[in-house]
């Protein structure tokens, strides 16, 4: 069984975990950088499509109706 690297006293896991971390996209081309934002922007759609189809909470439409009543819309040109 592979060792955790883990102090039983510390977190689960180093806070710097991520300093290391890299999907190796460094070497790809533009198109190729490209496409994996695509893939990864489709598995974010697909995980989360049930999230996005459920209603807004209560606290969140209340909210929008608030914004909507002072009508402080940006331009067009500012979006």
């Amino acid at each position: 069984m592979p060792k955790r690297f883990q102090d039983p006293d510390g977190p689960p896991f180093p806070m710097n975990r991520h300093l290391g971390w890299s999907i190796g996209s460094n070497g790809l081309t533009a198109n190729g950088q490209t496409e994996i934002l695509r893939q990864l922007g489709r598995q974010l759609q697909s995980d989360y499509q049930g999230l996005l189809k459920e209603p807004a909470p209560d606290r969140i439409k209340n909210l929008l109706k608030r914004l909507e009543e002072r009508g402080d819309y940006p331009d067009e040109e500012d979006i």
